[in-house]
């Protein structure tokens, strides 16, 4: 189990008619990522007038026109990267007026346009799921459960945290492979161990 996003974060700039339009593209590890970009292209173009955006992640779609005309930025900008195939990702394009309008048509192309082109810079990329995990266990299975799940390259672990009754280990798992490992985390502690899994995207 995969998803399509983008390989990484890049930047496109058009100038049509005198306008000028930044388009910066990114993947995101997480759904609050997409609010931090739209502020940093903020702060980084104060002249502009418009900072439109648009961003999936899983079955959520939102955007924004900033401004502009109903429909002309935030929704053109979405279906680039929905036709892309595209999840967990951000697109932001800074506008500054030139001085002539374009109409709805010149900025639906305008706005779609410097988006597509900066995904084209960034790249797709596949990117396995992966489930967040919590497992609390009595201190006497510590150092099996550590070792098992720093020895598998399909699991991430963090740092363990110690409670009054026992240990608390968490990490990211690959989601084909979570079912295995709370059935292995239930064999080495004997059903001792508590194991709880989220999906990432949830």
């Amino acid at each position: 189990m995969a998803h399509r996003t983008l390989a990484r974060r890049a930047e496109h700039e058009d100038v049509i008619k005198g306008s000028r339009f930044v388009a910066v593209v990114a993947p995101l590890a997480a759904p609050e990522e997409a609010e931090a970009l739209v502020a940093a292209v903020r702060s980084a173009h104060p002249e502009a007038g418009h900072v439109c955006w648009a961003t999936l992640w899983g079955d959520g779609r939102r955007w924004s026109d900033d401004g502009e005309p109903g429909g002309t930025a935030g929704r053109p900008m979405l279906e680039v990267l929905e036709k892309r195939g595209l999840d967990r990702v951000v697109a932001v394009v800074a506008r500054r007026f030139g001085g002539v309008k374009l109409g709805a048509g010149g900025l639906v192309r305008a706005y779609g346009g410097a988006v597509a082109k900066a995904v084209d810079a960034a790249g797709v990329a596949s990117v396995p799921d992966r489930d967040s995990f919590r497992i609390a266990a009595p201190f006497a299975d510590a150092d099996a459960l550590l070792r098992t799940l720093q020895s598998r390259p399909d699991v991430v672990v963090a740092a363990p945290d110690y409670e009054p009754d026992g240990v608390v280990l968490t990490g990211t798992v690959l989601r084909e492979a979570a079912e295995e490992l709370a059935t292995l985390v239930a064999d080495l502690t004997r059903g001792r161990g508590r194991w709880h899994a989220t999906p990432i995207d949830a």
